[in-house]
């Protein structure tokens, strides 16, 4: 056995080295989706270029024989470990189900064992003579059937791996596009070497060699440039899928020249506009829209090209915004975070635009604010009303007497009713689960109404409501504390002579209305703008929480209230909440 290296031989050992500096690269990155299938593949080619390099400096049949079935195992890896990074680039790792990987894994296996057991059934060669006139020596084979399907099913395989890379270029950002360019570049050299030596094409003065798996050192530069200069295993499609869906909280990520790349369904459903994507930061910051040259047009009218400087000054405008949206049938608070994504020289590569969900901060710290109000306002004077009649219980004994204990158990109702609702307080709110319940509305407003009726003989309560309205609810006792507290708001402050309420309920594709009308004395402005504004000062709050109940259970069933005077006296209360899906 004499081994007789040439330059031939250099070149193969070159491109194993190569590939084996992007494979070791690729370990570091191990970690990150899709990491493994690169490594694996960047292996299989070294290991063929490697192989191949020490069989063309033998110079005995039977020794290149041994090394050239090494080669064609080690080869035949390579069309499934292609596709397999392909597919998980491509962000489609649903695809590869236990049963599909196993019928993937099935022709390397197959192709492997036929060609180490080749010398008894000659299906993958039949001919094994050296290529006459060839320098380095090289064994010229006769390719049988079984190395014909091999090659037939690997092309195609190959091809499905292009294809994808196709589909993500057309729809991806710059950054994906320069890694997706470079991935197809890197495979095209082999693949066509691969194709020439099936088919016997000549290389003009070159040896009747596999140019194959000298061509991987050029895959391995490309692919190395992909790695190495635009993050390849660290920000790749999958990658960025993987978040966009796992995260709980809205997320925009945008290219360097502020085009949105990618938005989750999170964003697209909470900031209005909905951003696209293809479209610019712009159109999506509060004070802007972008032209179709590319420029942004501000509510000054002014237009500025959409350089650097017009994507931070779009995204600073979203950045530290609230943005309070219905989502999923609830109505949800986020806080807009606008930050720069850096390449690994330091340069901005992308920003990205996270929507937090501080639906529950917001909520709690509204509860808490009229809660400290109700305790530090409304107690505090009934509990001196207390103390003022029972001191005049103590100095008139014997006159007032009934009148003042009336009085006194008015006072006490009252602050049981009080407890009663700054306990619901804590709950009106807590309905964050998916779960949601169908409300009979017609049925429920009926009952409620009729209670009210005979609890209040001296109000006339007129009511027009169609049968069959329903909603869906996240607790069906958010619809019953709505309604209520509002009614009870229109009854208990209404000082007509002959006191009316009206209820009335309208039907709209998009919408259910709830419109409580009376002719009291309106509700106090003070009381409408702390409940528009959701907040309460030390100087301005309202007499009490039972508006606030109702905003806050109709707010959390995804719907609204409004408040307007009523002429020539009086006010309407409309709660507006979304229909049942698929119902009236």
């Amino acid at each position: 056995m004499a081994w007789d290296p040439t330059l031939y031989s250099l070149v193969g050992f070159g491109a194993a080295g190569v590939s084996g500096l992007v494979a070791v690269q690729a370990w570091h990155h191990r970690s990150e989706p899709g990491a493994r299938p690169f490594l694996a593949l960047m292996l299989a080619l070294g290991g063929w270029s490697l192989v191949y390099a020490v069989q063309i400096g033998f110079t005995t049949r039977a020794e290149q024989l041994l090394w050239q079935r090494a080669a064609l195992a080690v080869g035949g890896t390579v069309p499934t470990l292609w596709l397999l990074f392909t597919i998980r680039y491509a962000g489609h790792e649903e695809w590869l189900t236990p049963a599909r990987q196993a019928a993937l894994a099935a022709d390397p296996v197959l192709f492997a064992a036929l060609v180490m057991t080749n010398p008894a059934h000659g299906l993958v060669w039949d001919v094994a003579g050296f290529a006459p006139e060839s320098t380095p020596r090289v064994v010229d084979l006769s390719f049988g059937a079984g190395y014909l399907l091999h090659i037939a099913y690997a092309y195609l395989v190959v091809a499905a791996g292009i294809g994808l890379l196709v589909v993500v270029f057309e729809r991806a950002s710059r950054l994906y596009r320069k890694q997706t360019a470079l991935l197809v570049l890197g495979t095209l050299p082999p693949f066509a070497a691969n194709v020439a030596f099936t088919l016997r094409v000549p290389w003009g003065p070159l040896p009747a060699l596999d140019l194959t798996p000298f061509a991987f050192a050029i895959t391995g530069v490309l692919f190395g440039l992909a790695l190495f200069e635009f993050d390849l295993l660290e920000r790749t499609p999958i990658a960025r899928q993987r978040v966009l869906a796992e995260m709980g909280d809205g997320l925009v990520v945008l290219d360097a020249d502020g085009t949105v790349v990618e938005a989750n369904a999170i964003a697209r459903e909470a900031l209005d506009p909905a951003p696209t994507v293809g479209a610019h930061v712009a159109e999506i910051a509060p004070g802007g829209t972008a032209t179709d040259e590319g420029a942004a047009t501000t509510e000054e009218g002014t237009t500025t090209d959409t350089a650097t400087a017009t994507v931070d000054e779009a995204t600073a405008a979203l950045d530290g915004r609230t943005i309070t949206t219905t989502l999923g049938g609830r109505r949800r608070t986020f806080d807009a975070d606008a930050s720069t994504l850096t390449d690994h020289h330091g340069t901005a590569a992308g920003y990205v635009i996270a929507l937090r969900d501080v639906t529950d901060r917001t909520e709690y710290e509204q509860r808490l604010e009229v809660t400290q109000r109700v305790l530090r306002h409304n107690l505090r004077n009934d509990m001196t009303v207390i103390r003022g009649w029972a001191r005049r219980i103590e100095r008139e004994s014997e006159d007032g007497t009934a009148e003042a204990a009336r009085r006194i158990v008015e006072t006490t109702d009252g602050l049981i009713d009080l407890s009663e609702k700054t306990r619901g307080m804590a709950t009106a709110t807590d309905s964050s689960g998916s779960a949601r319940a169908r409300v009979d509305v017609s049925g429920r407003l009926e009952r409620i109404v009729g209670e009210f009726r005979s609890a209040n003989p001296g109000v006339s309560i007129d009511s027009e409501i169609p049968s069959g309205v329903t909603v869906t609810l996240p607790e069906e006792t958010l619809f019953d504390t709505a309604v209520e507290n509002v009614l009870e708001n229109a009854i208990e402050h209404n000082d007509a002579d002959d006191p009316w309420v009206g209820v009335r309920v309208e039907e709209a594709d998009d919408h259910i209305r709830i419109r409580i009308a009376d002719d009291g004395p309106g509700i106090p402005e003070i009381e409408v703008n702390a409940l528009s504004a959701g907040t309460e000062t030390a100087l301005e709050h309202g007499s009490g929480i039972g508006l606030w109940l109702a905003h806050w259970s109709v707010a959390s069933a995804g719907g609204t209230v409004t408040f307007e005077d009523r002429s020539p006296r009086g006010s309407v209360v409309t709660i507006e909440l979304p229909p049942e899906p698929g119902g009236r």
